[in-house]
Order: structure tokens, then sequence, then C-alpha cells
């Protein structure tokens, strides 16, 4: 009898808590904010033992994460142990799962920038997850990470472990009838422009492109080694190919993430700067490369390094990306920290800048910390420091330049001032600094373009938009499906010198890993690039990936 009556109290005091959780629901769904499930209590894994790894990515214990691109970082080994120095050799990382209780991924030993920041793509997936490449979505997992130094004594090389508990996101679902991209304004239209691309990362338009049909509107870098150009009847050709001296194939997130990024068109005579990794002796370098044309621009022709930086060593995703022509006639080239946090601050470094070069390759006198009399070098042509990976970026109408930055559990977008320090140090906070905006959690930003009266009057957009910038948001990597965090552009407004919160142009609802990486604005509306095929494929670099457009088709 006694245990009849408790069973009843418990049932009668989860009818209660139930129907708790239910009103809260209904009076946020009533008040318009957007429903959420009932949190979970979030699991820990208690205090870490003396001299293990901190964890610093997932930053939290219950942190929610993609299970498509999980990002996984921790503290700087200590260099001294016992009393001497030692050197970091590798790093083991591994994932377990909770329920069953397995190993499911595994990065043996591992060095060079995956020290301190792995990605799923650095290692394997095993056990029941063997013939996965992702975590299932919903689920809770534990990071476990070792560090091994040089010590002479086998048995003291490795540390304890440390770890974070995490969980990943939830799959959504695409919204029924509307569409492999859901425009979120009214007014708005999103068209197929071309097809066929493998890897399509920024394009750039041509300026004072007239309509011909014959002629190049816009070029298209795709990331392992060619740059096509689409003309005026949007058909596609080669324009220049073979642009790298090594393979770049491999796994995505992770190892596959490099090539040719960046891409702008010179206005004085129609030649295409492009950035591009170089390899030598099984490094990889970064470098600015014009191409010429002999044929209108259709073909290159000939190609000339405008600028090396043979002493850069780079790394995938953290490298050098878009380039853009400012105002004053000059390039601006953007560099990534090469996973190597210290090396953004560091003035004799070109990693983590944003660099400001002459047309010809020379570094302009008037940069902030020029000084010839030691010969020119990284200094020379640094125009602003202190980022990790400022993957994009635009000018607007009144000549101030703006750039988007992947950070690690938060994003950036700030305006770019010539000898700013933007403070990245490898930690979380230094995203903080000088921005005008933070994403919190990382979607993963990776262009802007801003919708000029003076440029392409406007590429159509009602004079409600002119002034206003637009992101991309490209999230996690080649994550299937609508995402939570990304795979969307996004729409900013300025108010003297802030910025509002952004507003969703538009978002991806297909079914497979397309997403939105390049964005630039065209003489009929905003163009972007989706990296992957929209299809759930298991090859990245499938050629079948597509450019679209956003249209302004009627009153907003």
């Amino acid at each position: 009898m006694k245990n009849r009556r408790f069973l009843i109290t418990a049932t009668l005091v989860a009818v209660v808590l139930a129907g708790i959780g239910y009103l809260s629901f209904r009076q946020a769904y009533s008040s318009g904010a957007a429903p959420q499930p009932p949190a979970r209590p979030v699991r820990t894994l208690g205090p870490a033992l003396p001299g293990s790894p901190a964890v610093t990515e997932p930053r939290a214990d219950g942190h929610l994460v993609s299970g498509a691109d999980v990002h996984m970082e921790s503290a700087p080994m200590p260099t001294v142990k016992g009393g001497k120095k030692v050197k970091h050799v590798c790093t083991e990382w591994e994932i377990w799962s909770v329920e069953p209780a397995e190993r499911v991924w595994h990065s043996p030993c591992v060095g060079g920038p995956q020290l301190v920041h792995a990605h799923l793509g650095d290692g394997v997936f095993e056990n029941s997850f063997a013939a996965r490449r992702d975590l299932t979505a919903d689920r809770e997992y534990d990071l476990r990470v070792r560090y091994r130094d040089d010590t002479k004594d086998k048995a003291k090389r490795w540390s304890p472990w440390g770890y974070r508990a995490f969980r990943t996101l939830p799959q959504r679902a695409p919204l029924a009838g509307a569409g492999t991209w859901h425009v979120r304004q009214d007014g708005y239209r999103v068209e197929e422009v071309a097809g066929g691309f493998q890897l399509p990362v920024h394009l750039a338009m041509a300026p004072g492109h007239t309509g011909d049909p014959a002629t190049p509107m816009f070029y298209v870098t795709e990331l392992y080694g060619q740059i096509k150009v689409v003309k005026g009847d949007l058909s596609t050709a080669v324009y220049a190919k073979n642009l790298l001296n090594f393979d770049p194939r491999g796994t995505f997130p992770g190892t596959g993430e490099k090539g040719v990024t960046g891409i702008v068109v010179d206005p004085a005579n129609g030649d295409v700067l492009a950035s591009v990794l170089y390899e030598r002796g099984g490094v990889h370098y970064p470098k600015v490369v014009r191409f010429s044309s002999s044929d209108g621009g259709l073909t290159a022709s000939k190609q000339t390094t405008l600028l090396d930086m043979p002493a850069e060593a780079q790394s995938a995703a953290h490298q050098i990306s878009q380039l853009t022509i400012g105002p004053d006639g000059k390039l601006y080239v953007h560099m990534g920290d090469a996973m190597l946090a210290h090396t953004a601050k560091d003035l004799n470094s070109f990693r983590g800048k944003i660099l400001r070069v002459n047309l010809d390759g020379s570094a302009p006198v008037d940069n902030p910390f020029y000084d010839a009399e030691d010969g020119i070098n990284a200094r020379d042509y640094v125009y602003a420091s202190g980022f990790r990976n400022p993957f994009g970026g635009a000018w607007r109408a009144d000549g101030s330049y703006y750039q988007v930055e992947n950070g690690t559990a938060i994003d950036r977008l700030s305006r770019v001032d010539k000898g700013v320090d933007y403070g990245w140090d490898g930690t979380r906070d230094s995203m903080l600094k000088p921005k005008l905006y933070i994403w919190s959690p990382s979607t993963a930003p990776t262009a802007i373009a801003f919708v000029d009266p003076d440029t392409h009057h406007g590429s159509g957009f009602p004079k409600s938009k002119h002034g206003h910038m637009y992101v991309a948001e490209s999230g996690p990597t080649f994550a299937t499906g609508p995402q939570d965090n990304g795979k969307r552009i996004v729409e900013f407004t300025f108010d003297g010198g802030k910025v509002g919160k952004p507003k969703t142009l538009l978002e991806y609802n297909g079914t497979g890993k397309a997403t939105v990486v390049g964005l630039a604005a065209g003489p009929d509306g905003l163009y972007f690039t989706a990296l992957y095929p929209d299809a759930d494929t298991a090859a990245p670099d499938t050629p079948a990936a597509k450019i679209y457009r956003v249209r302004y088709t009627g009153a907003e």
C-alpha cells in the first residue's frame, strides 16, 4: 500500500510539473518569443586532475555544438615539468558517446596546429560510428584530450586526461513548401545563376560591366585550383586552371580546407588578382597572383606573383583569404593566423593581419608601420593586426572598411582602422575587443556586401536598403540540411557608428550540404556562392555546387 501511495504521489507531481512546463511553453509562444524545449540539466565530469590539459572549446560543460563540425581546442601545454623544460610533441584527442559508452572518434598523436586545435577531419570515426563522418544529432558526448611531451621516461610522457561534456544540436527539418532557399523578407526571390562549380569560395564582379552577354560579368575562385568566369549571358568558362602545385584534397572539416580563395578585379585594366597557397618542402605558403588576359578577360594568358610570403607557413582554413581594392587604389589582403595565435599581434609576421599593398606588390610608404631602413618586411605591409581568421571584407560608400572574422565559440564584425591592434591572442575574450557585433554562438561569417546606389544602381534593391550591409554566414562545415547557426544571409543597418541586430534575408532550407560563402553586390541583385552541392553527398568537392542571386521583385 505504501509503495502504491508513493507511485500515485509521484505521478501527480509529474503531471503538475508537466503542466507548468506546458504553460511556460504556451506563454512564450503567445508572447511572440521563439518556443524553446525545456532546458536539460548540464552534465559535468567533475574537476580534472592536476597537469591535465584545459579544454577551451567546447567552452563549457553542456555546450551545444554541431555534430558535423566539432571544434576542439585546449590551452597550451606548460613548457616546464618537474623543474625541467619540455617540448609538446603531440596530442591525443578522443570523443566518447555517453550511451552507449564507447569511443566513437579518435586522433591518436597529432602535431602541428592540431596540438591545441583539432577538427573531426583530423581523426577517424570508429566502433558503431565507423561508417559515419559526423556525430549523431541531439546526443551527449565526452571530449578527452591529453598531451605528450619529450620526457625520456616513457611512463611519464603523457599528461592526465582533460575532458569536457558536450551535446550536439538537434537536426532541423526543412520547412515544407519553402523551397531550397527560404526567403525571409517580402519582395525578394532567389534564382539559380550557374552550376557545375567545385568548392566555389569567393566571387568578384567585373567593374563597368554593361550587360554585354559576351563579356565577363564576374569571376569565381574554386578552392582546388581554378578561377571561372561567368559572362553576361550567364554561361560559364574556365578563366585559369592548375593554380596549385600540390594535391589539396583532404577531409572536411580539416585538412581539405585550403587552396585558392580571395579574388578581386583591377578596375584599371580588368586583370584578376587572386590569393593562392603554394607548396615548398611539404609546407604551404601564401601569395597573391595577378592574371592578365589578351581576349577581353575570358581566359588568363599571363600570371605574375604580386606578393610572395615564403616564410609564412599557413594551415587549412586559417590561410590567406579575401582581397579587396580600396577607394585609395590599394590592395587589401586578409591573412589568417595559421592556427598560431601569437602571430596575430606580431608585426614581423604577415599572419593574423590585414595587409595594404600597392597594386604592383610593393609596400605603400604611408602604411602605419612602414620603415624601410632595415629592408622591406612584413611590418611594412601591415594595415591592421590582431585577427584570427578575417575571412571577408568590403568597403562602404563612405570609405570605411569592414571585416568578418571567424573565432572559436564567437565571431566578430568590426570596422578596420589604420594601425589598430584587434587583440586576438588565443583567448575567447580577446575577440571582444574592437568590434561592432559579436555572433554568439558562432555562425562562421565569411563575406560582406554593401548595397550602394553608386555601384550597380544599388543592385536593384529599394532605396530603403541603400547603405545596408549584408553578411554571409556559412555555419558548420559540411553540415547537412538547415542549421540554426548559419547557412544564411543576414542584413545589418547602420546608426552612426553602430549596427543594429542582424535580420535574416534568406536561409538554406534544403536536404543537402549547400551553404552561403561568397557574396557580392551585382547589377541586378546580391550574388552568392553555395560552397557545396545541394545534395547529401560524402564528397565536398563534387563539381555540382551553384551560384545564386537574390533579386528584388516587388514592394516590401
